[in-house]
């Protein structure tokens, strides 16, 4: 047996073999196992060698067979050390290639068809191998075809008419004959004669000439459906006038779409019927529900309005005969592309008159003998009359007549052909028999309508057919000579019902050939571009299968559709019934229109696509639309596209298997050169389809097709892309339809539709909304629309979203309609709920169901919406899908419900670790990881790259102390370190600058006298000695109280930030009390804050309250708080108020000294050092606030020495303080700083402040402030105060005495130019997002981001680490979120990577002296190295001195055995390992990085980067996240989510979200958007998301939590677990990290 370990072998082949060779000595190999992986592991190695760049698998290859590499960059500016390479032989591998770096993970491209093409590439495919003798056989273009100057217009000169020529020729020789019939929804009917609407469109015109406009100047045509005889008269009016007319009404665009059209065309002039107007007068807001009144708005104040219904007829024009000037623009249309933008349509006068005279050609080659009645052709000649009044055909349109091709087909190729249309409302066609009734009663000759109309209208004559008859009269289709449905895609079912159900059973003769789809191009103005025919010449079409000639109907098979390629069965046509499972049924549109260009593209390379392959359909020719109206980029990529021919003749040359070959395609490429020039333009038609036999096939529009990946089930009926895991004998792999080699072909075909890798293969295959929607809507009969798209995710996942409308999900008015207060009725409401909960589950789970066993896919998640609720394409009855992917990433989709199912997305596609059930800061991984960064250091080595025998270790995280033994005063040099408390240093300042400012209370005076309610003392410019006898004055209170305190009781100072409030501090201080500062009450929750006082009250046994005046008057005159005040005031002791004290100028601290020694001395042995003399409560983060730290002299005297010596604080430079008075770095700069440094103090009140800031913003300007302490809030307040001052001053300026105003009086915008360091600070890792949105929003006030210095404080210190005075700005690195789940710390270059593949964090500075922070692993207890993060260690003076717990319930003081641990720290290296260290619970790492400052200077800098609290980090099959950045996300997905907060709960991830107030907010929409998200930029599945009321927490639980969710996380989570929480709705989404965790060991176990 060979158990030798090669010493070349990287590190992890040593590692892999030593662990083979322990299975081996444990019994869990056997011999033979043993050699074959050893043989493997060292095969592996030499192919590696030749490949060095390869990287190598998992650690755990049972576990991981899956490719993994990560390319790193540099992501600032700042230059850090080399630590980022590629892992190329990495033991380290956690992360399987489902997490694959934001570097090697590119996106899915926008366009729907990317990669879905696959096969039309030639040969391509075939990686494997298996197809070799592929040839690119591309499709032959149909060319336009010859029909010959057939004479098709009785005499006419068609070629060269105008419609105005034709309308007077009509006009003249029909004048009392009937142009036109309107029938409105409620059948009133409405006519006109030629003559009439001569004359009255001459009167339009003349209208329009004598309002001096010019030639084609843009009119607004403002008609409803119903006007469609109003609107004709102003659409010819302005054919005549030789304007351009563009149609709208409020029944097709919003009155922003209109204003936007008004805008593009520069509209000045409005044709509109009286109806509209009427319209535009009873407007109402939809927000608001108040009148608008458009006439005042801008835009329309510049238009003049015409309403047409009374202008009557122009008589002149009979008398003379007009020449009209053929205009180029006949009309603009607006129509919406798939993502709702507007785009003008420009028809012109060539394009029309080609339309109506291939539509005459097509309807009179299809004559049949049944026709002898009417004359031989259907256009009648307009220059003569014909006597014959029955030779006129009678055209039925329910299109909407007044645009698209309704207006095309309907109105103007009736005006073109002088026959009687007559336009019905599309209501008519919903009620049962009225369609049939109208055909019968006019006797129609030709139907024009929408595929879906007639469905409906097939419908309804299905369930109930005598409502198409009555008693008296026989309903008779014999009349019918031509259906024309307007459609994109042919519906076969639909076809079927309508020709033998509907058509021949009311008596149309030759049903089949009557009906006629016509394939319209709604989005390019309605024009149609294939209908079937009898024109003939047919010569230079390809016949691909001659027995299948004169079919209309092709059998494709299935499963090669999905792959794009077309495969035709005629066994399959004999036997229709029992082929529906595995072949489609399609139905040709027929030819194209004789004068075309024909062609299938592949979309992504404009190349000819593979013969029989589908592809996207292109058209040329001079006579269809060629232009959008001031869309010119649009345009040439649109209407100009052309034909790859280098990209085929390099595939010609290069890709074929042999040379023959490749000549033979080369001159097939020639003679398609030769036949369509490589200059010839087309137009992209958005439609998906492909020729056969010269007939066109449409299968969808681009945009109703997705991409998905073929899956397998499992026997656990989970399910998987990876296609190798059929080769473990699961054969539902293999779809029926495909066997054998067959489906090896079928597979392999596709270049892009393969991704092999080691230990994956995906197929990618292509679906067609409208197969879906078919199969859907007809197995489930609650179902009747559906839409899907694709998630904008990473390009090979194709998660897919799905949207049906159902009769089950009520629409927002019939919700509120079942709103009630009743008891009774609301339970009955809630068990209906349950049940309508109970229907949707069984809906969602039967569409997955079908889906699977029809197509083989699985959404996603599907949502459920009220029927009718999705938007409709333009001009039609068709879901449009992108304007519903649009809404749904807008959040604007009404989900009632959505369902998820993740199984193949856990599988396929979920991040995780190979070793799921470790966390990543394991003793194991831990090991595994830093060898594995040791070995990347070392690479990067010279010395280890030429070979040499350099072993470098990589640094550990450790900052370096900077000691200071003893501090210094900087005026008399003396010792302030030799003073043993803050009250011996008072004592030397009153002695020795008694005469200097000490304190000051920054209050404006004149705001404090105008409130009676304040009686606080507001001293100013206090001098040391001034304050000496303020604070003997209070120790004269004290000592002479009638209920006398001793040393060590317990006390309260609860006031605002104040000269007295210090003075009361020292007072207490003098008298050895324990001293609990507290902030004032605040009125909004003032019933918390009197509970949190009891507690305390009661927890320490406290004596003595002491209160400013300001608070005793709050507590007993305001009657809310007076109310509440008295349910407690027993409870709490003697209040005593010092603001009432007066200050005497006899008194002295020195006169105390013996009475204090006498009362409050300390007993004999007392330790004085080590006895606790303030107590710090702060309730700002829910976490920590029972948690109250005790301070001694002596540390805070270490503190204050600290802040000192690192900020450098002088005695010259004030100090001010407003913020955070009572603890903390707050409570220093009040009560503390000063006296230490001997500089002066302002003391602010916030409250004061915040209504009025002048004062303390004239002081930031105009005296010495270097230094200031803010939190964020208070930040933005001052800055948001600060802008609208300097903005009232500005105004002021404009004065004439303004120059001799004193400009210190006045706010500047450099308000804080002289303010060097802003600290604001932040527990964990800095709001740099926030700060950014601060600055950039008052961007007037000069406030720049080095002034700004992050603080990172913990609770157990104030100052860890911080920004002050490194003059460079924060530092950004860009974090790999792949890397960082591992516990690696990776950078990014942002400019390389899209946006949200990266997470952006700032530096929170250096270490203040006296100081040593040491990154540690918190399970190991083990140094960090250098490339990892770890938790944050602190040893330094200014750690507390102890702490108490609060306990709420029991009311007393405790000690938990887990925070005294955290206190005393040690690690467990060799290193530092005598140092006691205080442990905060944070995450981070110290990086050491060179940067230059303002100066020009290199520095080198040890920053610490903090990355998060460990209980605000959550692990996920064994990697971590942050949840702030997971919540930034949520936030972050739509502007309607106020508060979020992640958690993990029982194994579940929970999201818990406040929506802002909004009238409807949509939650099952945006559960989605969040869902997506979350998976998209952090691969972790929600399981639980929770959407709480906009006041939802109850009323015993405070209100404020819910506006500062970050800080009071224990809280919410604990309500909501106490069900104190309302819910507004609640989303299960999956089953937790368990269910994952069993089928990925499932899965792999299985896959071994």
């Amino acid at each position: 047996m060979d158990f030798s370990i090669p010493p070349t072998l990287p590190l992890d082949l040593q590692s892999r073999l030593n662990e083979l060779i322990q299975d081996y000595k444990d019994e869990n190999l056997t011999r033979k196992g043993y050699e074959t992986k050893r043989k493997q592991l060292l095969d592996k190695f030499e192919i590696s060698q030749m490949r060095p760049y390869t990287p190598l698998r998992s650690p755990n290859s049972r576990k991981s067979k899956h490719l993994h590499r990560r390319n790193t960059s540099l992501a600032s500016s700042i230059t850090s050390l080399p630590n980022s390479i590629d892992r190329r032989h990495s033991i380290y591998r956690v992360t399987t290639i489902n997490s694959t770096s934001a570097n090697n993970t590119p996106r899915r491209r926008s366009k729907r068809y990317t990669a879905s093409l696959q096969s039309s590439l030639p040969g391509s495919s075939d990686e494997n191998g298996s197809v070799k003798d592929a040839v690119y056989n591309p499709m032959i273009p149909l060319l336009p075809r010859h029909t010959g100057a057939e004479n098709t217009s009785s005499g006419d000169s068609a070629m060269t008419d105008s419609l105005p020529l034709i309308l007077r020729g009509r006009f003249e020789h029909y004048d009392g004959q009937t142009a036109m019939i309107s029938i409105n929804s409620k059948g009133k009917e409405t006519f006109i004669t030629w003559d009439k609407l001569y004359l009255k469109a001459e009167r339009v015109a003349h209208e329009l000439n004598k309002s001096h406009l010019y030639k084609m100047d843009k009119i607004l045509l403002w008609y409803n459906k119903n006007d469609v005889i109003e609107f004709t008269i102003a659409l010819l009016g302005c054919f005549i006038s030789g304007m351009a007319a563009v149609p709208v009404s409020f029944e097709t665009y919003s009155l922003r779409e209109i204003l936007e059209i008004i805008k593009v065309t520069n509209s000045k002039f409005v044709l509109i019927s009286n109806a509209c107007h009427r319209q535009l007068d009873n407007l109402y807001s939809s927000s608001n529900h108040s009148k608008v009144k458009l006439v005042k708005n801008d835009v329309f104040q510049q238009i003049k309005f015409v309403k047409t219904d009374d202008l009557g007829t122009y008589t002149k024009a009979k008398k003379t005969s007009p020449t009209f000037d053929i205009p180029n623009i006949s009309y603009i249309e607006f129509t919406r592309t798939p993502l709702g933008r507007l785009s003008g349509v420009v028809m012109k006068h060539n394009i029309l008159i080609n339309q109506f005279e291939t539509m005459t050609k097509i309807l009179n080659s299809r004559s049949m003998p049944h026709w002898k009645q009417k004359s031989q052709s259907i256009r009648k000649p307009f220059h003569k009359k014909i006597m014959a009044t029955n030779s006129r055909f009678v055209i039925l349109n329910s299109l909407d007549p007044t645009r698209s091709t309704g207006l095309i087909m309907g109105v103007l190729f009736n005006l073109f052909t002088g026959n009687l249309m007559i336009s019905i409302d599309s209501s008519i066609l919903q009620r049962p028999g009225g369609y049939e009734n109208i055909i019968d009663k006019f006797r129609a000759d030709i139907l024009l309508n929408d595929q879906l109309q007639l469905k409906q209208v097939v419908i309804n004559y299905l369930e109930n057919p005598e409502s198409a008859f009555s008693k008296k009269h026989k309903i008779d289709f014999s009349c019918i000579k031509s259906c024309l449905t307007s459609c994109t895609t042919i519906d076969t079912d639909v076809s079927e019902m309508v020709v033998h159900k509907w058509l021949k059973n009311l008596g149309c003769i030759d049903a089949p050939f009557c009906y006629s789809p016509m394939l319209t191009l709604l989005d390019f103005g309605g024009i149609f571009i294939s209908i079937r025919d009898q024109l003939g010449n047919l010569e230079n079409f390809p016949i691909h299968n001659s027995k299948l000639r004169l079919q209309n109907e092709l059998f494709i098979n299935r499963e090669k559709l999905k792959l794009n390629e077309v495969e035709c069965s005629i066994t399959a046509m004999i036997n229709s019934s029992s082929s529906f499972k595995d072949y489609l049924k399609l139905e040709t549109f027929g030819f194209p229109i004789p004068d075309i260009t024909l062609c299938v593209v592949n979309p992504d390379t404009n190349t000819l696509v593979q013969d029989l392959t589908v592809g996207e359909i292109w058209i040329s020719s001079n006579h269809i639309t060629d232009e959008f109206y001031q869309m010119d980029k649009v345009n040439e990529f649109v209407f100009k596209a052309k034909l790859n021919y280098s990209e085929m003749f390099s595939w010609a040359k290069y890709e074929m298997p042999t040379n023959e070959k490749s000549q033979a395609v080369t001159e097939q490429l020639d003679t398609i050169l030769n036949i369509c020039p490589a200059n010839t333009y087309f137009m992209r038609t958005k439609l998906m389809g492909f020729v056969h036999n010269g007939k066109i096939y449409v299968l969808s529009l681009i945009e109703d097709m997705f991409l998905q990946n073929r899956l397998i089930r499992l026997p656990n009926w989970a399910h998987t892309s990876n296609l190798l895991y059929a080769k473990k004998g699961n054969q539902s792999a293999q779809p029926k339809g495909n066997t054998g080699a067959e489906s090896t072909k079928a597979i392999d075909i596709s270049s892009l539709s393969g991704e092999t890798s080691s230990g994956y293969k995906r197929v990618v295959e292509s679906h067609y909304l409208q197969q879906i929607t078919e199969t859907v809507v007809r197995t489930v009969n609650t179902v009747f629309e559906v839409a899907a798209f694709e998630l904008q995710h990473h390009k090979e996942e194709h998660f897919l979203v799905m949207v049906v409308e159902s009769s089950l999900a009520k629409t927002e008015e019939e919700s509120k309609n079942g709103e009630t207060t009743d008891t009774t009725l609301m339970k009955f409401a809630e068990t209906q709920r349950n049940k309508l909960e109970t229907k949707m589950n069984d809906l969602t789970d039967q569409i997955f169901r079908i889906l699977w066993i029809f197509h083989k896919i699985q959404p996603m998640c599907i949502l459920v919406v009220p029927r009718d609720t999705l938007p409709r394409r333009y001009c039609s009855l068709e879901l449009a899908n992108s304007t519903v992917e649009k809404k749904f990433l807008n959040n604007d989709l009404s989900a009632q419900f959505v369902k998820f199912q993740f199984d193949n997305v856990i599988l396929d596609f979920l991040p995780h670790s190979a070793y799921y059930n470790e966390s990543i800061l394991s003793e194991h991984l831990s090991k595994l990881r830093k060898m594995a960064l040791q070995e990347e250091y070392a690479m990067i080595e010279p010395a280890y790259r030429n070979g040499g025998p350099v072993k470098p270790k990589l640094a550990l995280q450790c900052s370096g102390v900077d000691y200071r033994d003893e501090s210094v005063d900087t005026r008399s040099h003396t010792k302030l370190t030799d003073f043993k408390s803050i009250l011996e240093i008072l004592e030397w300042r009153i002695s020795n600058y008694g005469n200097e400012t000490a304190f000051s209370d920054g209050t404006n005076t004149n705001l404090v006298n105008s409130s009676a309610s304040n009686d606080n003392n507001v001293h100013k410019k206090v001098s040391w000695a001034s304050f000496g006898k303020i604070v003997a004055g209070f120790l004269k209170k004290i000592v002479g109280s009638k209920i006398p305190l001793k040393h060590g009781d317990p006390i309260i100072i609860m006031c605002e930030n104040s000269v007295e409030y210090v003075a009361m501090i020292m007072a207490c201080l003098y008298c050895n009390l324990l001293v609990i500062p507290l902030p004032s009450v605040k009125e909004s929750v003032i019933e918390e804050d009197l509970k949190g006082l009891v507690n305390i009250i009661q927890s320490y046994k406290v004596k003595r309250v002491f209160v400013d005046a300001k608070l005793h008057s709050l507590l007993n005159d305001n009657n809310v708080v007076n109310k509440c005040f008295k349910k407690y005031k027993s409870l709490i002791p003697k209040i005593t108020v010092f603001s009432k004290v007066k200050t005497k100028n006899a008194l002295t601290v020195s006169m105390f000294k013996n009475v204090l020694k006498q009362k409050f001395g300390a007993k004999p042995g007392t330790r004085i050092g080590m006895t606790p003399c303030v107590v710090w409560v702060n309730t700002e983060y829910d976490v920590t606030s029972n948690i109250h730290v005790t301070m001694t002299h002596s540390s805070l005297l270490n503190a204050s020495k600290i802040v000192k010596e690192t900020l450098q604080l002088r005695n010259n430079s004030p100090l001010f303080s407003i913020c955070s008075h009572t603890s903390g770095l707050g409570f220093m700069f009040s009560c503390l700083l000063g006296i230490y440094t001997g500089a002066s103090t302002c003391l602010f009140s916030l409250t004061d402040v915040l209504t009025d800031p002048k004062e303390f913003l004239i002081g930031l300007q105009n005296l010495n402030v270097k230094d200031l302490y803010l939190k964020l809030e208070t930040l933005y307040a001052l800055l948001d105060r600060a802008s609208s001052l300097i903005e009232g001053f500005k105004n002021k300026k404009e004065n004439i005495n303004s120059a001799k105003n004193n400009t210190s009086g006045s706010l500047r915008e450099d308000v804080f130019k002289g303010v060097r360091n802003i600290m604001i600070p932040f527990p964990n890792r800095p709001r740099i997002y926030t700060i950014e949105n601060i600055l950039k929003r008052y961007s007037t006030i000069s406030l720049s981001c080095t002034q700004i210095s992050y603080v990172y404080q913990h609770h157990f210190n104030p100052l860890i680490s911080l920004r002050s005075y490194l003059d460079i700005p924060p530092v950004d690195l860009y974090l790999d979120p792949f890397s960082l789940r591992e516990g690696i710390i990776r950078e990014v270059n942002p400019n390389d990577v899209s946006a949200g593949n990266y997470i952006k964090i700032q530096d929170s500075g250096v270490v203040p002296v006296c100081t040593d922070v040491s990154v540690v692993n918190p399970e190991t207890l083990l140094p960090c190295v250098d490339g990892e993060f770890g938790e944050i260690w602190c040893c330094s003076e200014a750690n507390a001195f102890d702490y108490f717990v609060c306990n709420s319930s029991k009311n007393k003081l405790y000690k938990d055995p887990f925070i005294t641990e955290q206190f005393k720290s040690k690690m467990k290296s060799e290193v530092n390992n005598t140092l006691s260290y205080l442990r905060t619970g944070d995450l981070g790492f110290i990086k050491n990085v060179s940067c230059t400052n303002s100066q020009g200077e290199v520095v080198n800098l040890n920053l610490l980067f903090v990355l998060g609290s460990i209980h605000e980090s959550i692990e996920i099959l064994g990697l971590t996240h942050f949840v702030s950045d997971l919540e930034r996300t949520v936030k972050d997905v739509h502007s309607d989510i106020g508060s979020c907060l992640i958690a993990k709960a029982g194994g579940l991830l929970v999201c818990l979200i406040r929506c802002k107030e909004r009238h409807n907010p949509i939650l099952g929409n945006l559960t989605t958007l969040i869902v997506s998200e979350l998976l998209n930029k952090h691969g972790v599945i929600l399981d639980l998301c929770t959407f709480v009321r906009t006041k939802g927490i109850s009323p015993k639980n405070s209100s404020m939590i819910m506006e500062v969710w970050a800080k009071n996380r224990a809280s919410i989570m604990q309500a909501w677990f106490d069900q104190k929480i309302q819910i507004e709705a609640q989303f299960g989404i999956n089953y937790g990290e368990n269910i994952s965790i069993y089928l990925l060991s499932d899965y792999e176990k299985d896959n071994i």
